[in-house]
């Protein structure tokens, strides 16, 4: 992903003194910031603390361990807690989140663009969407984002204000003509213009109305997106990365093969598998040494990417797909069309029973450490059965991220 040297910073802090009152060409205004500048640190503050997001859900999802020797809260805060409102689990990835949110708030100020509204409400309810899914139960702050004049939304809210953003940057998007006056980035390859860009809008409708048990909305705007069980399971949006100036690596990337390898899968990811599942065999590799770590165990090292600046999937068809089996299921279907078709991609035989534990085992595997698993887990009041290693030492499965301790002086 190629950025221009004059990236807005992603919060826009000012301060001004009457005796040095000029530009700082480190640090441009609103003003001096343009569209294009805007959308770029937008896409690139989507990717500000992913790592972060991804490890900690998939953490106390039980579908990896992080083992990392120089910072203990891995497999002591997440695992056994109390997760600190205080600490960078908790605030960084809230932080990044909100940060792109205001980015997008600034771009709506400064264009009245239907493309650009299409694109900026996209991208704020995709980072309101993420903090929901760690904050959960405790909510999320939303607009007008008095900061800590805000009282946080309930979860409820808040999936209402997601699902309004998505459906107001829709309706934006077929009024934005056949090209958008900015461009973005290579992981929108396919989905770069205000129709195309619609099918990827549609795709996020149709996960928050699967969260929202809506299950007829998710169908239509599944139907609107880009799902195609016939087309690959990896088309989709991603976020990209590069070594240029100004760009960063994918930081969930580690050679499994490694010395030392921290990220890594839970062992009920292998006894859990399906004898000649390739999701499996592609996604971890079995090292000749178990790896021990403050009592926990494993000798699978993740490898869902195999490098550096491998892309981050936003959105995939194989997640689509498995959402459309799920709202079929909510309907009170078995969902086995959708079921198999993923399955086939993989070169699997077809199943015979449906249902969510079967839904839930193929997305387990088709989506490992793509975020879905601890929230798809608690959704339908499976977290009890998740792996509890520790359960001797009072270790805990949560159910929610606390709010930011900074988020709640003075409410």
């Amino acid at each position: 992903m190629k950025f221009t040297k004059y990236i807005l910073p992603l919060f826009l802090f000012a301060a001004a003194c009457e005796d040095l009152d000029f530009p700082d060409p480190n640090s441009p205004s609103t003003a001096s910031a343009t569209v294009q500048s805007l959308v770029t640190g937008a896409e690139a503050g989507m990717r500000a603390s992913l790592s972060n997001y991804l490890i900690g859900v998939s953490s106390v999802g039980r579908e990896a361990y992080h083992f990392e020797p120089a910072d203990p809260r891995y497999t002591g805060e997440l695992i056994h807690g109390p997760l600190d409102p205080g600490g960078f689990v908790v605030y960084s990835s809230w932080n990044s989140r909100y940060r792109v949110v205001k980015n997008s708030r600034l771009l709506m100020e400064k264009s009245d663009d239907k493309g650009v509204e299409g694109f900026a409400k996209t991208v704020e309810a995709y980072q309101l969407l993420l903090a929901l899914n760690m904050q959960n139960n405790n909510g999320v702050k939303i607009a007008p984002y008095n900061g800590l004049d805000s009282n946080p939304a309930t979860k409820a809210e808040a999936f209402t204000e997601v699902a309004k953003l998505l459906d107001e940057a829709s309706t934006a998007l077929d009024g934005a003509g056949t090209a958008f006056s900015f461009k973005l980035s290579s992981g929108f390859s396919g989905f770069d213009t205000p129709s195309t860009f619609k099918q990827f809008n549609r795709a996020l409708r149709g996960r928050v109305a699967v969260y929202m048990g809506e299950w007829d909305v998710a169908l239509t705007a599944l139907g609107q997106s880009f799902m195609d069980p016939a087309a690959s399971m990896d088309k989709g949006v991603y976020h990209v990365f590069g070594s240029g100036q100004g760009d960063n690596a994918n930081g969930m990337y580690e050679n499994p093969n490694a010395s030392y390898v921290r990220t890594m899968a839970h062992m009920s990811f292998k006894t859990d598998a399906e004898a000649g599942d390739p999701r499996y065999t592609s996604k971890v590799v079995e090292r000749a040494d178990t790896t021990t770590y403050d009592g926990l165990k494993s000798n699978l090292a993740v490898s869902v990417w195999s490098g550096a600046y491998d892309p981050i999937a936003v959105v995939r068809n194989e997640e689509l797909v498995l959402l459309k089996a799920e709202a079929n299921i909510g309907k009170g279907g078995d969902g086995l069309t959708e079921i198999n078709a993923v399955r086939s991609a993989h070169g699997l035989s077809a199943v015979s029973t449906g249902g969510i534990d079967q839904l839930l085992h193929e997305k387990r595997y088709s989506l490992f450490m793509e975020g879905h698993r601890w929230v798809d887990m608690r959704r339908y009041s499976k977290t009890g059965s998740l792996p509890n290693d520790r359960s001797d030492r009072g270790d805990k499965v949560f159910d929610s991220f606390p709010l930011p301790e900074a988020e709640t002086k003075g409410l």
